[in-house]
């Protein structure tokens, strides 16, 4: 009986364990590296970003001893093949590699602040973003 219980936790613990993509770290919130993160126009803290549902970030690398991350930050852009006749989304790099630190968005469940680590300025209010990029 407790092999069967412990198979049954095994098999339903450990897909869960795959949804962790923030462990809280104190003060600021670590992701895990390749999480895409989209930003959350509707709750209107982009700061002045100019069409913010077409953007994303990558997270690049785990956190640094100051907290830090680096991010890859994208656009999303329409892109015709004169060959063919077709349209596509591309995503195109438009900041590469970035440090920025990550805080949970207390007022807004499930999401987090990017954070500028030069003047503590936020940058964006993010999600896991929910459509594939």
């Amino acid at each position: 009986m407790s092999r069967y219980l412990l198979v049954l936790v095994t098999i339903v613990g450990f897909p869960m364990s795959g949804f962790a993509q923030f462990v809280d770290k104190g003060e600021y919130v670590e992701v895990l590296k390749g999480v895409k993160l989209c930003s959350n126009a509707s709750i209107g803290v982009t700061n002045g970003m100019f069409d913010p549902e077409n953007r994303f970030w990558r997270v690049l690398s785990k956190p640094r001893l100051n907290g830090t991350q680096t991010v890859e930050a994208f656009v999303l852009e329409s892109v015709y093949d004169r060959k063919s006749g077709e349209t596509a989304i591309e995503a195109h790099p438009y900041d590469e590699g970035y440090a920025t630190r990550f805080k949970r968005a207390v007022e807004h469940e499930g999401m987090l602040l990017m954070v500028s680590p030069r003047d503590g300025q936020v940058e964006a209010t993010v999600e896991v973003c929910r459509k594939m990029h």
